[in-house]
This record gives C-alpha cells, sequence and structure tokens, in this order.
C-alpha cells in the first residue's frame, strides 16, 4: 500500500457532519486512515463566502493516484457536490483535493500532482504542518514546516480540538465489543470510551475467576474448571445486564461471549472440548443481542511489553507461543464459526492511552466499520 495525502474542506450546510461524513465514506472506497489533522476554521480562500472547516488526512491505499483521484471525486459527488469546468472558487459542500501520492510527481490533463499552489494555502499547511511535518514537496524540495514559513498567505486559521472529529460514536442501539490477545489494550480502550462518551461498560471479570492463577502454574489439571468458570460468568454477565437494564444508546465490552469458546479449544482436551461446547452452544443460543465486534491486534512482542508492563504476578508465565496459539485461535474461529460482523484494527503505530490524535484515528476507524 502507499501513501497519500488529501486536503478537506466545506463551507456550506453543516460542514463539520460534511467532514466526518467524508473522511467515513474515505475509509470505506479508499483505504486505510493513517494520519488525521485538527480542524481548522478558516476564511475563505479566493472568494467572498462563508467561513470554511478544513482539514487534512494520510491514508494507505492500494489505489493509483488516477484511480484515487476518481474515489475522491465519486465521493463528493455521492454527497451532491457539483464540480463545473467555470474557473474560480466558490462556496462548496465538500472539497477533496488530492495533495501528494508518495514522492510522485504527475502533469497530465486529468491529474498534476503535488497540488497546485498548496504551498501559499495556510489552510492546508497548518494541518499538513501537524501531521506530517517532515514531508518534502517532491518540486519544491522542502518541508511542511518551510513552505509554512515562507508562506505569504496573511489569513490565521483557528485551530479547533481533536475531539470535533468525533463527537458521537454511535448512531444506533449496539453493543461495542472489543475482542483479542492478552494484553492488546481491550479493558483499556473500553473503559476511555466509557469514559468519554458516558455510557456503560461490561468489563471482563477475570479476577474474581478463582482457578485463573491456578491454571498458569497447572494448566492440564485447572484448565477446564477455569473455562467453565468463565463460560458461566460471562453469560451470567450478558445475560443480566440486558434482561436488568434499558437498551443503551451505546454499551462497550472488553470481551464477547465467544471468547470462552476461542480460549477452551486452545487450553482443553478434545474430550473436554467437545462437552464444553455443547454447553457453551446452549447458553449462546440464550442471548440475542445486537453487537459489533472490533478485533485488535499488536505484535507479540508489544503483546509481551504490555503483560509485563501491567505486573500481574499469575501472567509472568504466559509465554510467546500462548500468545501465538491465542492470535491463530481467534483467526481459525472467525473463519469457522464466527457470524457476527467484525472489523480488525492493528494498534501497534495507534498509542491511543497518551496519544490524542491515535485515539482520534482509532475512533474514525471504529465509526467507519
Amino acid at each position: 500500500m502507499e501513501k497519500a495525502y488529501i486536503s478537506l474542506g466545506s463551507n456550506e450546510g453543516q460542514k463539520l457532519k460534511n467532514l466526518q461524513e467524508a473522511v467515513l465514506q474515505i475509509q470505506k472506497e479508499v483505504g486505510i486512515l493513517t494520519d488525521l489533522s485538527s480542524i481548522y476554521e478558516t476564511t475563505s480562500w479566493g472568494f467572498e463566502g462563508p467561513d470554511f472547516l478544513n482539514a487534512c488526512i494520510g491514508v494507505k491505499t492500494d489505489f493509483s493516484p488516477s484511480e484515487l483521484l476518481q474515489k475522491l471525486l465519486k465521493i463528493e459527488q455521492q454527497m451532491g457536490r457539483l464540480r463545473t469546468i467555470d474557473s474560480g472558487y466558490s462556496s462548496r459542500n465538500i472539497d477533496l483535493d488530492l495533495l501528494f501520492f508518495e514522492d510522485q510527481v504527475i502533469e497530465n490533463d486529468d491529474l498534476i500532482l503535488p497540488h497546485p499552489r498548496l504551498e501559499l494555502r495556510n489552510f492546508i499547511l497548518h494541518p499538513m504542518c501537524e501531521i506530517a511535518t517532515d514531508f518534502v514537496h517532491p518540486k519544491l524540495n522542502k518541508d511542511m514546516t518551510h513552505l509554512l514559513n515562507a508562506c505569504e498567505d496573511t489569513s490565521h486559521p483557528a485551530q479547533l480540538p481533536l475531539s470535533q472529529w468525533s463527537l458521537d460514536l454511535f448512531f444506533e442501539n449496539q453493543l461495542l465489543v472489543f475482542e483479542g490477545n492478552i494484553g492488546v489494550g481491550k479493558t483499556s480502550l473500553a473503559q476511555k470510551i466509557a469514559r468519554d462518551f458516558e455510557v456503560p461498560s461490561l468489563l471482563e471479570n477475570f479476577s474474581e475467576n478463582p482457578y485463573l492463577e491456578k491454571f498458569y502454574d497447572q494448566p492440564d489439571r485447572f484448565a477446564l474448571s477455569l473455562e467453565n468458570y468463565f463460560l458461566e460468568n460471562r453469560f451470567c454477565q450478558f445475560d443480566n445486564f440486558f434482561k436488568t437494564s434499558a437498551i443503551q444508546k451505546m454499551t462497550v465490552a472488553d470481551h464477547s461471549f465467544s471468547k470462552s469458546l476461542v480460549f477452551a479449544k486452545i487450553n482443553l482436551s478434545h474430550r473436554n472440548f467437545q462437552d464444553f461446547r455443547s454447553n457453551y452452544d446452549r447458553l449462546s443460543a440464550q442471548l440475542v443481542f445486537k453487537q459489533k465486534v472490533i478485533f485488535l491486534h499488536k505484535s507479540t512482542e508489544k503483546l509481551m511489553e504490555q503483560i509485563k508492563r501491567r505486573g500481574r504476578t499469575f501472567e509472568k508465565k504466559i509465554t510467546r507461543d500462548y500468545l501465538e496459539k491465542i492470535e491463530e485461535g481467534y483467526e481459525n474461529y472467525r473463519k469457522e464459526r464466527w457470524s457476527i460482523p467484525y472489523h480488525s484494527i492493528d494498534l501497534t503505530d495507534l498509542d491511543f492511552i497518551n496519544d490524542e490524535r491515535s485515539y482520534q484515528i482509532l475512533l474514525q476507524r471504529i465509526i467507519a466499520f
């Protein structure tokens, strides 16, 4: 996949929602969101009109530059933008410009890269400096900081908080579930979202399982007791919540009920697993609710670092091999039995705890699913 930078602007209609919708559609039609600037409020450039909201994003895509341009034009059209052949500038509900595609220089009747005259526009240079400070303009041979410092544009875009991108996370009643390996960050992310969006959370009661520490010492002896306890506990937790609570606009969980089957297949003997699966199927049939599942991924090395960092005594005996078996177990389960809509997100480069931009990128990826 190759890297492209795109500028977004809107000064008509619900401007913020226009930008949010454009980022959503770009993820669905173009590729993976990797960079997200703040939103900037700027005066109209080159004509008299309402103020704009502007931003820049980075995406990784498999499309060629010309294919990517056509995708952006199609998104504009679907959002109601009608480009005309008339020269000059005018108000528009959405404006999507392909600024850079790697370091390619292209000049033909259909596409010019880098985008012409971007070095003259503060509403592009400010957000680009925010997400790609050291990126070098392949024709001018200057990075974004140098271009901004040399820009003669006298406008002063007003930077809005990054949180403006995700004023709402969901638009319908459902359970948001984070799944993935030990140490990937499921609980931390669920807790953060629950706090930021003021919604209830369903968190794994692992500390209450009396067999957990014993399992890591003697896995063959305590695996069945461990998995049976988790199965019953998870069932009661989900069942009680949805029976006793009014359906929330959003509820977030750091585990799915299906987690029991994934871990049981790894930890149990073939005979014990067959009996366990029958019990699981019986209980699973009683749990019917709408959910969206996000599988979180990190490298095994990163998982080991996180497990060591949080310092839980009973996790000291977790090995790389065991983590790799869990990853393989989830992959096999998705292929064989998983019927719930799901999406996968790699957290390797997204420190959502300490970096607000990473958090907002992650939220935008969730919204796009």
